[in-house]
């Protein structure tokens, strides 16, 4: 373990003259570039770098690449409360998603393991309904990926179709989330990502504030995580303990 710190912390001087990539839809940041931040290191499981593994800031929703030594520096990644969300893809490994406190006070190396996956033959799919699949989906796409292995709650755009004509609440409730609790009586509601703040007197009774007038047929999709689990960038003022992220169809 005190090895590969050691390996860290040797990296840091070949980061300090390489700069994050980000994303080009990603505005610059305007410190320095050869700030380098909390150094995070990526390895497989038996501790061998990994090189070219992309760095994904599910704040920002800029990506970094890993060096040949494994690292990266987190100063170009976006924060909330002093801490950064990122999701770790590389072909051949499991994608895995962090979070990495990145304080003033944070300054010590921080290591990651990949684990290997098996890899299947390729093969090609002919699915018409997913050729045209719009842009917010995507974001959609990689929550499920993220909701089967932290146990948030999912509603796809299979199963809108199927209920177009019936309340949200009831499908929320059939998935068992939606009603209010001892511990919860009032959901975030985020509509394609804008924190979305209803109408009091259309909230349904007993529900955790989901409205009368949301139905089926008016999104594409829905997650929901619970307070436990829900990502920083849905911790803000006003979000409530859990946090109800719904996909506005687009007809």
């Amino acid at each position: 373990m005190q090895s590969r710190i050691r390996f860290l912390i040797l990296g840091a001087a070949l980061l300090a003259t390489t700069a994050p990539i980000r994303a080009q839809d990603t505005p610059p940041r305007t410190s320095s570039a050869r700030r380098i931040g909390r150094i995070l290191g990526v390895f497989d499981e038996s501790g061998v770098p990994i090189d070219g593994a992309d760095v994904v800031d599910r704040i920002g929703r800029g990506t970094a690449r890993t060096q040949r030594s494994g690292l990266i520096g987190m100063a170009e990644f976006l924060s909330q409360h002093d801490s950064s969300v990122v999701t770790i893809k590389k072909i051949g490994f499991a994608d895995t998603t962090i979070l990495v406190m990145v304080g003033p006070a944070d300054t010590i190396p921080t290591q990651v393991f990949l684990r290997h996956v098996t890899a299947l033959d390729g093969f090609t799919i002919e699915a018409r309904e997913t050729e045209h699949l719009p842009f917010y989906l995507k974001d959609f796409e990689e929550r499920l990926h993220d909701a089967k292995a932290f146990g948030a709650k999912t509603l796809t755009p299979a199963e809108m179709r199927k209920n177009d004509g019936r309340r949200l609440y009831e499908l929320m409730l059939d998935k068992g989330f939606g009603q209010a609790t001892p511990h919860c009586g009032r959901y975030g509601i985020f509509i394609n990502g804008v924190l979305f703040q209803p109408d009091p007197k259309t909230i349904i009774p007993g529900s955790a504030g989901i409205p009368d007038d949301f139905y089926a047929e008016q999104f594409d999709a829905v997650v929901f995580y619970p307070n436990a689990i829900m990502p920083m960038e849905f911790r803000t003022t006003g979000a409530g303990c859990g946090a109800l992220v719904l996909y506005r169809r687009n007809k």
